[in-house]
């Protein structure tokens, strides 16, 4: 069977996954919203005689007020912390940890998706929404009412033990994705939370893993950040999942804001989200991250998920000493109650445990789709891939992590309903006509051995890392982190042994030698320029076994783009050599390095990584040609449009990421990136297809945050336009320039109009059009 006859199947199964997510979805989001055109609710709320919240003609806050005034003193304390109380009829909240796939109890089983950053090396929304479509069912069959996901939290350092679990470096691509999983975890009538609301980006070095570092760890560390950096980098990605996908929840994290615990910090809390950004779900606590009764019920927290704090004694201590009024008490319970009835909470029968009655081949096929779309192809020297069976007599594939699952450790953690391991899946990808040969690399002299026989050496080696704890260092050689019975749910992983030792061997004894990553960040690679292919695999889900070996064998074109620059040395990254920038001195990390995140930082320094962000090769070329800048759009306060077109110049199908970076004036006090990412759009092209690809911006992509005035402002001058398949290099780069407020720009630069009110809204890459050539060729 030849590829295209396999592509061409594969496309096939896609569809009838898509068609089977989707009707699920329509089913789940009839379910929550049952019975909005009828006066009885048909779930578990009861008789409107005995309880009118129970009319479901009535708006989710009317319902809530008629409830909460129904309720007794002890009822209202129970529902804080998710309590039934059946004399209100109302049913025990639940909720699972779900980032990377539902956690469930003991002895469940759940889909175990590819990690986060491989779903943000995808570039693609809809992936998202497929992912969190999957997991959103997986939670509904398992009884669960909502999942505790997605993280949302920034890469400040790639040493962050839990940077697997979250989106990368960019603010813009982690909101884009964070939008697309809530929006599809919610279509299955289960409830997203967000997390960790804010500045939540370390765990800590010298620590144990699950729990916290005991220098910057995460339960007491103090993030001392300044609001333009807040708004513009950190709170982007949460504002855009409560203001664009409707998120339910927002789960506040364990360290401190400005010398202020995040789960009683008002300024947070109450001025920006519920004020500013207008949310009306309702925040929760970190297992263990209430500290303070009093401040978290007069700062904004809601709900308790540990009960560390919102327990009946301690409550009740509160309010007789008046230190918390009933009425303060009273909004909690609204703003929860509303909640519940907004979700259909009320108003549909319990979801019951029953694994029988999920999807389990829609849900792998997911699973391996979303995994090969963020496959990054780093490395392709002499076209090495992929990998040609009818051309082959033999392939070694060394390391352990080939016949290994690998993932990170941490209450994103899932028992998976089943694994294919990248050995196994090249053995049966390989056909019997090719010698596949495995060797563990415990002893790279023997691993060279078995290389050096081979027609071409694959290499499997991967990192290590743990909620509770960071990594000591960015090689693959680090120490372990924790211990065994924490680590990776394997004594293994503490025995991984010299993997840069190992590389450097199979490489000298075999030239066609190709290194597959599964790590959960950027790692050092010094021995990138001794091997012909690197693949970025990540941390690649149950069903990652057999997504890997069908990038190898170029069944598929790789799919993704790094999320994450890659640095050549540690001493690029910007929290190197600075104790105080991390992992903090006393307790205090100081976020020294502004809105100068990731590439951004190493652009304005003129760094060379060894990959920087957005980079990702394909199996075919493009051209990237034709850009072209106009002022107004889309309306709804678009003010430009960019538009490029790209050709796909080779002799296969293939991926195109084209990504739209905006530079924007420095004023005095004000620096800024040279780089901003503000749009980006996958395309699928055979060859000879070109495809027009417009971009759409509103003001609030030009504007800055202004500390002063507390908002966002476009300041008058030059924008920088930037279009291309990665953030670097420069010169590859197609340009353009945007005047904006009067600023003379030269006679090239598009005039856009000038802002009529203070901007708000990101514009997501949902909005992006995409128009496909109807004739081949140009």
């Amino acid at each position: 069977m030849g590829v295209g006859r396999i592509r061409d199947i594969w496309w096939v199964a896609l569809c009838v996954v898509f068609v089977v997510v989707i009707g699920n979805t329509l089913v789940g989001g009839i379910s929550a919203r049952a019975g909005a055109n009828s006066t009885p609710s048909n779930g578990r709320c009861g008789s409107v005689a005995q309880r009118p919240w129970c009319n479901t003609a009535l708006p989710a806050a009317t319902r809530a007020k008629l409830m909460e005034s129904a309720m007794s003193t002890s009822d209202k304390i129970g529902i804080l912390t998710g309590t039934a109380e059946p004399d209100v009829g109302l049913a025990a909240i639940e909720f699972t940890d779900g980032a990377l796939g539902v956690r469930g109890g003991t002895g469940d089983t759940a889909t175990a998706m590819p990690a986060g950053i491989s779903l943000a090396a995808s570039f693609d929304p809809f992936g998202a929404y497929l992912y969190g479509s999957v997991v959103g069912r997986d939670a509904k069959e398992l009884g669960y009412d909502g999942v505790w996901g997605p993280t949302v939290n920034m890469m400040r350092t790639p040493l962050g033990g839990r940077t697997y679990e979250a989106y990368g470096e960019d603010p813009f691509l982690t909101a884009a994705t964070g939008v697309g999983w809530i929006q599809g975890a919610q279509s299955q009538g289960v409830m997203a939370d967000v997390k960790h609301f804010v500045a939540n980006d370390q765990e800590g070095q010298l620590g144990v893993p699950l729990i916290s570092g005991t220098i910057g760890g995460r339960l007491y560390v103090n993030a001392v950040v300044d609001q333009r950096t807040l708004h513009e980098i950190d709170l982007v990605p949460f504002q855009a999942a409560v203001q664009q996908g409707h998120a339910a929840t927002v789960m506040c994290g364990y360290n401190r804001v400005n010398g202020v615990f995040d789960c009683e910090n008002a300024s947070l809390l109450q001025n920006t989200l519920e004020k500013s950004w207008g949310f009306d779900g309702f925040v929760m606590s970190d297992a263990g991250s209430a500290h303070n009764v009093v401040a978290n019920l007069n700062h904004g927290l809601d709900f308790d998920i540990a009960d560390s704090s919102y327990n009946s004694p301690e409550v009740e201590a509160a309010l007789a000493s008046g230190l918390v009024t009933m009425a303060t008490l009273n909004e909690h319970v609204i703003r929860i109650l509303t909640t519940l009835f907004t979700y259909g909470f009320f108003d549909r029968t319990a979801y019951m445990k029953n694994e029988n009655t999920i999807n389990r081949a829609s849900d792998n096929a997911v699973a391996e789709w979303v995994e090969q779309n963020g496959i990054t192809l780093l490395q392709n020297n002499d076209n090495v891939l992929p990998l040609e069976s009818s051309q082959l007599r033999s392939i070694a594939v060394i390391g352990s992590s080939a016949d290994t699952y690998v993932r990170g450790s941490g209450s994103s953690e899932v028992s998976p309903t089943s694994i294919v391991n990248p050995l196994q899946a090249i053995e049966a990808r390989a056909g019997k006509s090719v010698d596949v040969t495995y060797d563990n690399g415990a002893v790279p002299s023997e691993a060279a051995a078995v290389a050096q026989r081979a027609d071409v050496a694959i290499v499997f080696v991967r990192d290590s890392e743990s909620e509770g704890v960071d990594k000591p260092c960015m090689s693959l050689d680090c120490p372990n982190v924790g211990l065994p019975d924490l680590d990776n749910g394997t004594d293994e992983q503490l025995t991984i042994g010299p993997q840069a030792q190992l590389i450097e061997s199979v490489a000298a004894a075999n030239p066609n030698t190709v290194v597959v990553l599964e790590t959960g960040a950027p790692v050092l690679t010094p021995w990138r320029d001794m091997v012909k292919g690197v693949v970025e695999a990540w941390y690649p889900g149950q069903e990652g076994g057999t997504a890997i070996a069908r990038v190898l064998f170029g069944d598929v074109d790789p799919g993704g783009r790094l999320p994450a620059t890659f640095p050549a040395s540690p001493a690029q990254e910007q929290t190197f050599g600075n104790l105080n920038a991390y992992p903090g001195i006393d307790g205090n990390v100081y976020y020294d390095e502004g809105v100068f995140v990731g590439y951004r930082w190493f652009q304005a320094h003129g760094y060379t990584p060894a990959y920087p962000f957005g980079y990702g090769l394909s199996y075919t070329s493009f051209d990237f040609h034709d850009i072209a800048i106009t002022p107004g759009g889309l309306g709804q306060g678009t003010v430009a449009s960019v538009s490029v077109e790209v050709t796909n110049t080779g002799s296969r199908q293939g991926f195109a990421v084209p990504q739209l970076y905006l530079g924007l004036p420095s004023l005095a006090g004000v620096p800024q990136p040279p780089l901003q990412l503000k749009g980006f759009q996958k395309v699928s092209l055979q060859p000879g297809q070109t495809a027009t690809v417009r971009f759409h911006l509103n003001d609030r992509s030009f504007a800055y945050w202004d500390n002063e005035l507390n908002s966002w402002k476009v300041a008058p001058g030059c924008y920088g336009v930037s279009v291309g398949s990665a953030s670097a290099p420069a010169d590859q780069l197609l340009r353009g320039t945007i005047a904006r407020l009067g600023a003379d720009c030269g006679t090239a630069a598009v005039v856009a109009p000038a802002p009529d009110h203070a901007p708000s809204a990101l514009v997501l890459p949902a909005t992006p059009t995409v128009t496909y050539a109807s004739s081949r060729g140009t």
